[in-house]
């Protein structure tokens, strides 16, 4: 369980410290992500407008196209004696010129719109590029930071109280098992020595029995010096 404790918190803290510094590699490369979006959604309106300004070209051109011929109407009207279809025609005339002035200004508003989009689309472009080009070393640094901080993260770990009074139950649980490990092995020594003892009890009778005859005859001998 000491162990199971230990690697369960070494993983728990490498993972908060994995979290923590990939958010700046995943913050960049949502940064360029944004960045990317911008830039199509620029060179998406620049089209539609550019669209437009060729749709307003036509318009003012056709516009210009219909007051010249009411012109030309009006002035064959004119001198044809007809002063009411002169007027009329006058008086489309006006409106088309009206209205090759309105297209003309929606061509010039939406030019100016366009030329406004590109400069910021080419400084977004710009920031992208310089962003790309440093991505590399963004990426490399935080790599670098990311190692410290796992580093740093597991020293501390082990310069803690808790870090070591996890290791010391861990080295008296392993003195208690030296210690079952050695009542183990003199168990054994004990168990193979009784088993001599059952296995050559006859023969050991006999080694008594000379031990005690030559004791008895060497007691005899001595006594008869005695004498």
């Amino acid at each position: 369980m000491a162990f199971k404790r230990l690697r369960d918190f070494l993983l728990a803290t490498y993972h908060e410290v994995m979290d923590d510094l990939e958010k700046p590699e995943a913050m960049l490369k949502q940064y360029l992500r944004d960045v990317e979006k911008e830039i199509s959604r620029a060179r998406d309106t620049i089209v539609k407008q550019e669209i437009m300004i060729k749709k307003f070209q036509l318009q003012k051109e056709e516009a210009e196209k219909l007051a010249a011929r009411r012109k030309k109407q009006a002035q064959i009207a004119f001198d044809a004696g007809e002063e009411a279809l002169s007027r009329k025609a006058l008086a489309e005339m006006k409106h088309y010129e009206a209205k090759a002035e309105e297209y003309r200004e929606y061509v010039a508003q939406a030019s100016k719109q366009v030329k406004e989009l590109r400069e910021q689309m080419g400084k977004l472009v710009k920031k992208y590029q310089d962003l790309q080009d440093k991505k590399n070393e963004l990426i490399a640094r935080a790599a670098v930071a990311k190692a410290k901080q796992s580093i740093n993260a597991t020293l501390n770990f082990f310069d803690s109280e808790s870090a070591l009074k996890e290791f010391k139950r861990i080295e008296n649980r392993i003195a208690e098992m030296e210690v079952k490990a050695n009542s183990y092995a003199n168990a054994d020594r004990d168990g193979d020595l009784s088993f001599a003892r059952v296995e050559y009890a006859e023969e050991i009778e006999k080694e008594i029995e000379r031990l005690r005859s030559a004791k008895i005859e060497e007691e005899s001998e001595a006594s008869s010096s005695r004498q």
